[in-house]
């Protein structure tokens, strides 16, 4: 575009857009503090749709100023022969240039938001490192850290007169035509209503610097030393200097250089806004979090005058996290909070979401959050900067998110995989069997099954992220959510660490059912309609009969879930585990202890156990903790105090008194590989004689789409008992020890009914797993109960018998249960006096007794035939077995073995 008197070029565009500018700037100095600019701007937004349009004005004039001056710089480059610039005039604006960029930076930075922020720690960063010069410089340009007093005085003054004094200079003119003038007005005006000036939220963990200057970070992120950086910078300006005063063929070099240069800028620019996220990430339209990362400063709403919207509740409203939140205008009486998560402290926006700056009821409700907390969108919520950003990063990584020890085990079971601990997680499920099975009957427990509707945490809740632990309703929001009528419920529900046995029972009263064995009761197959009459009876989700058992002691003594299982162990710790037992910490002997405690003291806790022991029991100095043996996890609810250890219950902050383990478990060596819970196992829930197979017509519901289908695996169950446990053998690196294991796997699989393929046999499969009962009784279990018990030693039930005969001992077994396809008894996990190999339990570690260990076992169950386990022989023989064995009297036989 040539310049020609009185025609319409972009340097008189760029002219009329500094005036613009200039005039919109003092309106907006009016309620612009310097002391506070994040806060004040804010303050504008919410409260006063006029100064807020004059914002947007003077930000979308000043970003029009700057684009018409560079279009216009390439104008004047083009056509630099009919100019004839001299060399001073030439470094001058090679200079302007310079100074341009940095009066945008500087009104940039005078948001005072997370974007400014980080944007004013580059900039001073960089300009210290400037050998000789740096720091003064760098103060020179941005003053004191903790104010923005200069970098105001150089926005409004230095940099603007600097750059009056050089287009006056250059274009000889002070004003532009009236008619670039207008329609320069008229255009900002209408994009300045439509389009808001961009306000970080100062939650979101992606910030940028303004569209010019992200090409500059994807420079930085890519230099191993950022200074040099500056010396680009430098030689863009000798490039821009030579363009106009060289001549010849340094000239055209000059033109080129920088043509190639503005390219490649461009293109680092276009990468920088769009494919950039957190922590300048790659991202990419295809992810989850793209619109959030990097769309997010798009998304502007346009200025509101709307009546309907009250001024004065938006200035009396408080402040939140240095801002303003137009949300509280229109939801002031909203209560049920606690303090942390009262709208006072956060506000509305750090876990709804919408826009937290718009005036208007859509654009403040744009992409809100309606229900936070599920994993799919808890880092726009929970997980944001200045809430709880490292427990979001890794509660995807727990096993109640990822489901890898109960997906892999069913592949296994499945014969689709031959291990079953390979890490996987829902989110890896196809269409095979297995996958098909898992989603049609096992995974919708996941914590990233997405809680849906309004409500509180019930026996029928499954995942709901974060809301699935820490969501209560009082009785005031229940009522006000059953009569809502379509109006504000001003009753909120409550987020906090109350964390209840009813929060965890949706899940956990299946499969291994530890919730419902926890507090004493086993399932029945009985239907609902054959419930008896009586307290003995619970009915579970209108269709599930339970009956009473002996519950947990620590049930009885009033420990909820919560008080043994700490932050750390319930919403992982970052680390992928392949099963429970992986990942769990907690274990009997970090409470009930013999000797010295492991204790930590509440200043060397770490930040987020500091924060919930503060939180829970106020004033925690000077206390010393118990320490898990384990993962070396503090637990909170534990302290050391004159040479006793003390538990306090979370919720109700019960004081108790630890109990050290009694003599008899510490007493002797030969039952030192034995896991409490082998011993203090009341009972626990057993199931044998399970069929699955794929019905193509069964109504059927598909757990990750949570949608019904036609079609789907159905399972059929065989007896349901509770009984005291099978004992097995559990190997790790560490130690071997005797744990509780459970019939969980006895089951015949129809294969074929899915594949549709006749060549595809039925799978059998004679699998027992670890187990947690949860049904702890403070009495151990007796020593016949395991030596002279076939349950106990992987026989199944039946008569266990030592015969006497011809002064010969002999064991003999008489199984309650028929042989069924693989030769054994229906409830058996192992041969009477056989070792079984190949796929034996749902873990590769865990083994039932072998030949030697149950005739070991079995010829202490001799003794017992005649001997009270607490006689003197027997106390003795748990020592010195083997030299009571040698001096043993005529009358004893012990077994022999063929």
């Amino acid at each position: 575009m040539v310049k020609k008197k009185n025609k319409t070029t972009f340097g008189t565009l760029a002219l009329a857009m500094f005036w613009l500018v200039a005039v919109s700037g003092v309106f907006l100095a009016i309620p612009f503090d310097v002391k506070s600019p994040y806060l004040s701007i804010s303050n504008m937004m919410v409260s006063n749709p006029w100064a807020s349009l004059i914002r947007n004005f003077h930000y979308w004039s000043s970003q029009f100023f700057l684009v018409f001056s560079l279009i216009h710089l390439y104008d004047h480059f083009h056509y630099k022969q009919k100019v004839g610039l001299k060399k001073g005039m030439a470094f001058r604006l090679s200079l302007a240039v310079l100074i341009i960029f940095l009066a945008m930076i500087s009104g940039f930075l005078l948001k005072g938001d997370a974007d400014s922020e980080q944007a004013r720690q580059i900039l001073q960063t960089l300009s210290e490192r400037i050998p000789l010069i740096g720091k003064s410089l760098a103060y020179s340009l941005l003053g004191d850290s903790e104010s923005y007093q200069l970098i105001y005085v150089h926005h409004i003054a230095t940099f603007t007169i600097f750059i009056a004094i050089v287009m006056v200079e250059h274009s000889r003119k002070y004003w532009p035509p009236i008619s670039d003038f207008i329609l320069s007005f008229i255009g900002i005006l209408g994009i300045s209503y439509l389009l808001s000036a961009p306000l970080h939220d100062n939650l979101n963990p992606a910030v940028k610097g303004p569209w010019y200057f992200v090409g500059f970070q994807e420079i930085l992120h890519w230099l191993k030393y950022p200074e040099w950086s500056l010396l680009l910078f430098l030689g863009v300006l000798i490039l821009i200097y030579f363009v106009n005063s060289a001549k010849g063929k340094t000239m055209f070099l000059s033109k080129r250089t920088l043509l190639i240069f503005s390219a490649f800028y461009g293109i680092l620019t276009i990468i920088g806004l769009f494919f950039r996220g957190e922590s300048w990430k790659w991202e990419t339209p295809w992810n989850n979090e793209y619109s959030y990362s990097v769309l997010h400063n798009f998304k502007t709403p346009k200025v509101k005058f709307s009546p309907d919207y009250t001024i004065p509740e938006a200035i009396s409203s408080p402040i939140i996290q240095g801002r303003k939140e137009s949300c509280l205008a229109c939801h002031p009486n909203t209560h049920g909070f606690t303090d942390s998560h009262s709208p006072e402290a956060i506000g509305c926006f750090s876990c709804h979401g919408g826009n937290p700056f718009a005036t208007g009821k859509k654009q403040s409700h744009r992409n809100m959050i309606l229900i936070p907390g599920n994993l799919n969108t808890a880092q726009q919520s929970c997980g944001t900067t200045q809430c709880h950003p490292e427990i979001v990063e890794r509660v995807p990584t727990g096993l109640m998110a990822t489901l890898s020890g109960m997906i892999s085990v069913d592949r296994f079971v499945f014969n689709e995989q031959d291990n079953p601990d390979i890490l996987t997680d829902v989110h890896s499920l196809g269409n095979s069997a297995a996958d098909e099975h898992l989603k049609n009957l096992c995974v919708r427990c996941h914590l990233g099954n997405p809680k849906t509707v309004y409500g509180p945490i019930t026996e029928a809740s499954r995942g709901g992220g974060c809301l699935a632990c820490h969501l209560n309703y009082s009785e005031e929001a229940e009522k006000a959510l059953a009569q809502n009528t379509g109006d504000l419920i001003n009753a909120h529900p409550e987020i906090s660490l109350k964390i209840t046995n009813s929060h965890c029972f949706g899940c956990h009263s299946r499969s291994g059912r530890i919730s419902t064995s926890y507090e004493g009761w086993h399932e029945t197959t009985l239907l609902a309609s054959e419930m008896p009459d009586s307290s003995n009876y619970r009915l579970i989700e209108e269709s599930r009969v339970f009956i009473k058992k002996q519950e947990d002691v620590h049930h009885q003594l009033g420990l909820e879930c919560i008080d043994c299982h700490h932050s750390y162990e319930v919403m992982g710790d970052g680390n992928h585990y392949a099963h429970q037992e992986d990942q769990q910490d907690v274990q009997c002997s970090d409470c009930h202890i013999a000797g010295q405690p492991k204790i930590i003291s509440a200043e060397d806790l770490d930040n987020e156990s500091a924060i919930i022991a503060a939180l829970r029991f106020g004033n925690i100095s000077e206390r010393k903790f118990l320490v898990t043996e384990k993962h070396n996890r503090a637990l909170i609810n534990t302290f050391v105090e004159n040479d006793s250890i003390y538990f306090l219950t979370k919720n109700s902050g019960k004081k108790m008194t630890m109990k050290s383990p009694a003599a008899a478990c510490t007493r002797d060596n030969a039952h030192s590989s034995l896991s409490c819970s082998s011993c203090h196992t009341s009972w626990a829930p057993t199931c044998i004689g399970c069929h699955n197979s794929f019905d193509e017509n069964e109504r059927a519901y598909n757990m990750i789409k949570n949608q019904e289908q036609k079609g789907g695996w159905v399972e059929y169950i065989g007896e349901y008992k509770a009984q005291q446990p099978t004992l097995g053998i559990r190997k790790t690196e560490n130690k071997t020890e005797v744990i509780p294991v459970l019939p969980g796997m006895i089951l015949t699989i129809d294969k074929k009914s899915f594949s549709k393929n006749e060549n595809d046999a039925d799978i059998f499969h004679r699998l027992y797993a670890p187990a947690a009962p949860h049904t702890t009784s403070a009495k151990g279990r007796s020593c016949m109960s395991c030596h002279n018990d076939p349950i106990a030693l992987g026989y199944g039930e039946g008569e266990l018998k030592y015969e006497i005969k011809n002064a010969k001992g002999k064991w003999l077994f008489n199984a309650k249960y028929e042989n069924i396809e693989d030769g054994l008894p229906a409830d058996a996990w192992v041969d009477f006096l056989k070792t079984r190999e190949g796929k034996v339990s749902t873990r590769s570690n865990v083994f039932p007794f072998s030949v030697e260990q149950q005739k070991k076992i079995l010829t202490v169950g001799a003794c017992l035939t005649c001997h009270d386990e607490n006689s003197t022989v027997m106390k003795e023989s748990l020592n010195h077995f083997s030299k009571v064995i040698k001096t043993i009297s005529s009358e004893c036989v012990l077994p022999e073995w063929k």
